[in-house]
């Protein structure tokens, strides 16, 4: 029974995992279709803002006409003269313009805002025409550019950038996991900058989209709102970024209303999103930047900008509830001795100006430190001295003899001594967070290999330590640690590592040479 047991446990998460990608890619699948073809099936208008100039008689005529079958298809709103209104459609407060006089209908139109909007006033009114038998003139005083003949491109300059977008953002929270806030922070940053001056550039170019910094502006900002949110999403649980893909791109793509500007015409949960979500307002920003002289873009940029606030505002909380580094205690008492002489042999040190008095002279302990005898056990517990000696240690050969040259040299001196292994990992999940549990468990597993080693080293030389894993980059944790031991009247530690195990004999290695050009405290490097 215990080995069916056993085999069942064994083979059931795999099947999970893939019965569980079946059906999240099913659901996502049925959702987005289904979100698209009710956005866009049927688009109807619904209270499309419209100005009329007409008599109050001949208002009330046209509006019940449009408005047959108890439908608000149109939102009619009177100005006094055919002027105002054309200002009013080029600051963007209404999508056309009506003009009734004794000669006949005149409507205005916009199709730079949008092809839905234009096409829809124009077959509303041409049927209003023919009906009342009225002749109809259109105008398009806001026309597309040469090169942007239907007025898509804002449009699809914003949605090509939505998914290099979802794609930094998630890379963000898996590759600068384990870094410095900072660089959690500027990382989708600097990733948005170089977004929005690639695409406007290329817009620019292709479809003579002017406006160039206006444009690499709302473009870069877009970009952020996106990544940002969902680098926070990654950073709290890896399999949340399916949230961020949900509201960005399921939800995003069919309130936005699609390249011809369609966002009044969708269902009422979906106009309500149209302005909420960040691909609508930024395609709504790109179009008042390059054909309406700014109008229109104050409030999609503020949308922007609270997306991407909070989602830097979400990385740096995820970053602060990261669990800090901690020392943990080793028991010595059960931990076999090595050879400790098979580990030293050969040791020297490496350049001309160390010396080892020169790291010890003047060293004094206190507290527990006077009370420490000669031999005895390994102790790595509260007990040991304040650490006047750090060492990185990962378990290579070159670490392993720096760790023991360095063991003799503190029973010698009777200084602490402190080790720090830096766990790190440039991605430490897949994307979809199935195998996250797995690749924790198997760095787990590593750091109690190395914490093992280093235990059986100082149980062979009987000399107090502590032991510390540090997320981070090696030379970073290192250095880290090394800050953490500086004694309240300001003494730090002299730091010691093992040449590189990848290196030429010649070559110190990434970390020393990182650490010489970065430490504050003495270095010294073990070959």
């Amino acid at each position: 029974m215990g080995k069916q047991a056993d085999h069942v446990r064994r083979h059931q998460s795999p099947y999970r995992a893939h019965v569980g990608f079946l059906v999240a890619n099913a659901a996502f699948a049925a959702i987005f279709v289904a979100l698209v073809l009710s956005a866009f099936h049927t688009p109807a208008p619904h209270d499309l803002p419209v100005a009329i100039v007409a008599p109050p008689a001949a208002t009330g005529q046209v509006e019940d006409a449009l408005n047959r079958g108890g439908q608000d298809t149109f939102d009619l709103r009177v100005y006094p003269s055919l002027r105002q209104a054309r200002t009013a459609i080029a600051r963007r407060d209404v999508d056309g313009a009506l003009e009734v006089s004794k000669g006949g209908l005149r409507l205005l139109i916009a199709e730079a805002d949008g092809t839905g909007p234009a096409g829809a006033l124009t077959r509303a009114f041409s049927a209003l025409a023919s009906r009342t038998g009225r002749p109809l003139v259109i105008t398009d005083v806001a026309a597309p550019g040469a090169d942007d003949t239907q007025a898509l491109s804002p449009f699809f300059v914003v949605l090509g950038v939505l998914f290099p977008s979802l794609a930094a953002g998630s890379a963000c929270a898996l590759v600068f996991r384990r870094s410095r806030p900072a660089w959690c922070v500027a990382a989708p940053a600097a990733a948005a900058v170089v977004v929005g001056v690639i695409a406007a550039g290329i817009a620019n170019g292709v479809a003579g989209l002017h406006s160039y910094v206006a444009v690499a502006g709302i473009v870069g900002l877009f970009s952020l709102a996106i990544s940002a949110p969902t680098a926070a999403l990654g950073r709290i649980w890896p399999p949340l970024i399916s949230v961020a893909v949900l509201v960005f791109m399921v939800l995003g793509i069919p309130a936005s209303g699609g390249p011809a500007s369609l966002g009044a015409f969708g269902p009422a949960f979906l106009r309500v999103l149209h302005p909420a979500l960040p691909l609508g307002a930024a395609a709504s920003a790109v179009r008042g930047a390059v054909y309406f002289h700014g109008y229109g873009t104050a409030a999609p940029a503020w949308i922007l900008t609270a997306w991407a606030s909070a989602g830097i505002i979400g990385i740096l909380l995820a970053v602060a509830s990261r669990p800090k580094p901690a020392v943990r205690p080793l028991s010595a008492a059960t931990s076999p001795a090595v050879d400790l002489p098979a580990l030293t042999d050969g040791v020297t040190t490496a350049g001309p100006a160390v010396g080892l008095p020169a790291l010890t002279d003047g060293v004094t302990t206190a507290g527990p430190a006077a009370a420490l005898m000669e031999g005895g056990p390994a102790v790595s517990s509260a007990h040991a001295p304040a650490p006047s000696l750090v060492v990185g240690f990962d378990n290579s050969e070159p670490a392993r003899r720096a760790l023991a040259w360095t063991a003799r040299l503190a029973a010698a001196h009777r200084v602490g001594l402190h080790v720090i292994y830096a766990d790190h990992a440039g991605i430490d999940s897949d994307l979809s967070g199935f195998a996250h549990a797995e690749m924790v468990a198997a760095r787990d597993k590593q750091a109690a290999v190395v914490e093992q080693a280093a235990a059986d080293i100082m149980t062979a030389v009987g000399v107090p330590y502590t032991f510390e894993r540090r997320q981070g980059a090696p030379a970073d944790a290192i250095l880290a640690g090394a800050s953490a031991a500086v004694t309240p009247d300001g003494n730090g530690p002299a730091i010691i590592v093992g040449r590189s195990g990848h290196a030429a004999h010649h070559v110190l290695g990434s970390v020393p040479v990182r650490l010489l050009h970065h430490s504050s405290y003495p270095v010294l490097t073990v070959p």
